[in-house]
């Protein structure tokens, strides 16, 4: 048996008649669902403007804009609070949970995440996962991550 669920509210795409975008971020013609690229880290839609122009937007972004919805920003408290972490004793901007993952939980002051703390992205480098941890001078050093918990947890 299947149980209805609640329809998200849809806005009309602004300069774009034929096309809707409701708060989860799907893009809509005429009622029909579009197919969405992901590039990255994000979702992508492309459509035409009234004028016959093509456009290829964030759609999850230009959602956030239509439907007023903030930015999830991860703080140092909510990683805290919510997760079983442990700093690295030597590197300071980092904290790691007994199962591996790792958190920057002082964001740098430029870049892609400037402002927030992260889950530090892992890199496989034959069959063992690794993460690039950077010092307070700067520096950088390449550590497996049974290397970074054994430091947090012993």
């Amino acid at each position: 048996m299947f149980t209805e669920t609640a329809t998200p509210e849809r806005k009309k795409i602004p300069n774009a008649k034929k096309y809707e975008i409701d708060s989860d971020g799907f893009v809509y013609r005429n009622g029909n669902k579009l197919k969405l690229r992901r590039q990255g880290k994000r979702w992508y839609a492309q459509v035409y403007d009234n004028d016959g122009k093509h456009h290829f937007f964030d759609c999850e972004r230009l959602a956030r804009v239509l439907f007023d919805s903030e930015d999830i920003v991860m703080t140092r408290e909510d990683i805290e609070n919510n997760f079983k972490v442990k700093p690295i004793p030597q590197f300071t901007r980092y904290l790691c949970t007994p199962y591996g993952a790792v958190y920057c939980i002082d964001p740098p002051k430029r870049g892609k995440n400037a402002g927030s703390c992260y889950l530090v992205h892992a890199s496989l480098s034959g069959d063992k996962p690794y993460v690039t941890l950077y010092k307070k001078d700067g520096s950088a050093l390449r550590r497996s991550v049974s290397w970074v918990v054994k430091q947090a947890w012993g």
